[in-house]
C-alpha cells in the first residue's frame, strides 16, 4: 500500500465493532494514530482534539446519520479528508453525504482493494466515488426537478441559484453562504461557477452587474 500522506492520523466513525476491527487490520500499520467513535459526540470530540488527516465514516449510526457529523467536521476542519464507507447504496444516503462534503464514497460490500484505492486517492488530494455511488449521483443530478425554474435574460435559474446570486451580491464568501443555506462549501463553489459560466461572467463583479441589471437585487439593498 502506498499512502501519499504518510503516516496519516485516522478517525473511523462506525457503530459496528467488527467493521472497525477490519479496517484496523487492513491499514492500522500505515497510520500514526487510529481513533474510533460510534456516536456523534465522541466523533466530534476526537476530530477536534486530534485533527485527523482522514475520517472514514458510516452513513447509518446509532444516534444520527453520517452527513450531520460530516458537515460539522467540514466547517471546522476544512483540510481533513473524509471518506464515506457504508452498507447503503441508497440514493438519498449517497446524495446526503456528497452534499455534506465528503471526498469519496465506497460500499462495505466493495473489496479491500477498492477501499485501499479510495484511501490512497483521497489522501493524495483527489476524490474517489465507487461505481455505484457515481451512478446514483448522476441519476440524482439528471432527474432532480424539485426547484422551480425562473427565466431571466433568456437563461434559466433555480430558486437556489437565485438565492446564491443574492448572497454573492452581499459580498458573502462561499464559506459564509454554505452556512446560511446548509450546503457544503464545495457545492456552493460549484453553484457559483455554474452561474458565472451561464451568464458569461469571469468574476463576481460580473454576477453583481447581471443581478442589478435584471432586478434580482436592488442597489439600495447592497
Amino acid at each position: 500500500m502506498k499512502i501519499h500522506h504518510f503516516p496519516p492520523k485516522l478517525l473511523v466513525v462506525d457503530d459496528h465493532k467488527m467493521i472497525i476491527n477490519g479496517i484496523k487490520l487492513l491499514i492500522g500499520n500505515y497510520v500514526s494514530q487510529f481513533h474510533t467513535a460510534s456516536t456523534k459526540e465522541k466523533a466530534l470530540a476526537l476530530a477536534f482534539q486530534h485533527n485527523p488527516d482522514l475520517v472514514i465514516i458510516d452513513y447509518v449510526l446509532a444516534d444520527t446519520t453520517g452527513d450531520v457529523i460530516v458537515k460539522e467536521i467540514r466547517y471546522k476542519l476544512p483540510q481533513t479528508r473524509i471518506l464515506a464507507y457504508s452498507y447503503s447504496c441508497d440514493e438519498d444516503a449517497i446524495s446526503s453525504m456528497f452534499y455534506a462534503g465528503v471526498n469519496g464514497y465506497v460500499l462495505k460490500s466493495n473489496d479491500d482493494e477498492e477501499l485501499l484505492t479510495a484511501i490512497e486517492t483521497i489522501l493524495s488530494g483527489k476524490e474517489y466515488f465507487c461505481l455505484e455511488a457515481r451512478n446514483q449521483l448522476i441519476n440524482r443530478i439528471t432527474t432532480h426537478t424539485d426547484h422551480a425554474k425562473y427565466t431571466i435574460d433568456n437563461k434559466e435559474f433555480t430558486q437556489k441559484e437565485i438565492e446564491i446570486i443574492k448572497l454573492i451580491c452581499k459580498e458573502k464568501t462561499a464559506r459564509e453562504i454554505s452556512k446560511e443555506i446548509f450546503l457544503s462549501e464545495r457545492t456552493v463553489e460549484q453553484y457559483r461557477n455554474n452561474i458565472a459560466k451561464r451568464i458569461g461572467s469571469k468574476n463576481i463583479a460580473g454576477i453583481i452587474k447581471f443581478a442589478l441589471r435584471n432586478g434580482i437585487v436592488k442597489l439600495q439593498d447592497l
